[in-house]
């Protein structure tokens, strides 16, 4: 195999951690060609969510350059409000008091995945393969052979670090056979806007109930961002209801801390579960994102874990020869494994303990909300988490 034509990296999927993960890594490395391979045959990947930002995250967008477009259309959390419905157990935290300007920033989902793509656009080491749809690999010693389809038929992509990318339906993984372990947590999520009769003024509310959590995110004005957990029967019955019996029912589960819900948006259910690789190393190739970790939304920690899947990365191969190499991917993985375990660990201990009314969890849990809410050193180390602040967000290597 010629070495000259041997691509250093070969991203699969272009949403938002794969765009990011080719921005990051042509910016360290401009001797090198990134090349991404993105199944939507023009423009951005399409993405209909709305997104919490980390404190953590924003930061990283803003030191790319990428934030002040941005800001524009996003939403600061200042405040964040947690509670177990019916019970007195709470945690407030506030920005002012972590010293920071907001813990994190709500934002549609469809105008990051632009900004990224126009970067990745202008980034002269950069080529995005519109309309390829990766469907194989063979792996060798010194480089991998990529396959992928377009309309004009397959084409193969030698490279010497394969990245995968693409979603909660891997293909890449599939074509790797590492193998998922899933975590069916019963519950459905709703998604929606609100309309209410007061703005949240930066508040955000996650709040337990004994059918799963619901969460309000500030938008503009008198609107919030609405995520839902349901039991998958109630779930369909809540979204196919009316409008006045929608908010009824969202109403009665919530509370007024908000105010009055008086209008809903479009509403959109899908299965909340977690979905996790049983490795995220192959020989040559590796899983971050959602093709790594599909968590549950409480808490808002999925995207920004795959965010600092890119920072992490493209610290590694800021200072090395063969991006692909056994030790490359043994030091990605050292890197990443105790944020994985506390951020996996955390989501499902809050889905599992905050999804039921056994008498002596339910003590235990608003025990620990009231001790969060009261002692410092606790509600720190619970802000750092909850906003990105962790080792992995520093350079791995000077």
């Amino acid at each position: 195999m010629d070495a000259a034509k041997v691509t250093p990296v070969v991203i699969a999927g272009g949403g938002l951690v794969g765009a990011l993960s080719a921005l990051l890594i042509a910016r360290h490395r401009p001797d090198w060609q990134v090349k991404v391979l993105e199944p939507q045959p023009a423009g951005p990947v399409q993405d209909g969510r709305t997104i919490a930002l980390s404190a953590g995250t924003v930061g990283l967008l803003e030191r790319e350059g990428i934030w002040p477009q941005l800001s524009k259309t996003a939403y600061p959390i200042e405040h964040i409000h947690v509670s177990d419905r019916g019970y007195g157990g709470v945690t407030r935290l506030h920005a002012e008091e972590h010293q920071v300007a907001a813990l994190g920033q709500v934002i549609a989902a469809a105008d990051l995945n632009r900004a990224l793509y126009e970067a990745c656009q202008a980034q002269p080491n950069i080529e995005w393969i519109a309309g390829a749809r990766f469907s194989d690999v063979t792996l060798s010693r010194t480089a991998t052979e990529i396959i992928y389809q377009q309309d004009d038929g397959e084409h193969r992509l030698p490279a010497r670090l394969l990245v995968g990318a693409d979603g909660q339906r891997s293909r890449v993984r599939d074509a790797l056979h590492i193998e998922t372990e899933q975590s069916d947590y019963q519950q459905e999520g709703i998604i929606s806007t609100l309309t209410l009769s007061q703005p949240l003024a930066g508040w955000a509310y996650e709040r337990f109930t004994d059918n799963g959590p619901v969460a309000l995110l500030p938008l503009n004005d008198y609107q919030a961002s609405l995520v839902w957990s349901l039991p998958p029967a109630e779930a369909e019955a809540v979204r196919n209801s009316s409008d006045a019996e929608f908010l009824r029912r969202c109403q009665q589960a919530f509370g007024y801390r908000a105010g009055r819900f008086t209008a809903v948006g479009e509403r959109l259910q899908f299965p909340l579960r977690m979905q996790l690789a049983k490795t995220n190393v192959k020989h040559r190739a590796l899983l971050i994102g959602n093709a790594s970790h599909a968590l549950h939304p409480i808490a808002g920690q999925g995207f920004n874990l795959g965010v600092r899947d890119a920072i992490v990365l493209s610290e590694i191969l800021r200072h090395c020869d063969d991006p692909g190499s056994y030790s490359v991917l043994n030091d990605y993985w050292r890197h990443r494994e105790a944020d994985y375990k506390r951020v996996i660990g955390l989501t499902d201990l809050l889905v599992r303990g905050f999804s039921n009314s056994y008498v002596p969890l339910t003590f235990c849990r608003n025990l620990a909300l009231l001790g969060l809410d009261i002692l410092p050193p606790l509600q720190q180390q619970f802000a750092r988490q909850t906003m990105g602040y962790v080792d992995q967000l520093k350079p791995v290597r000077e």
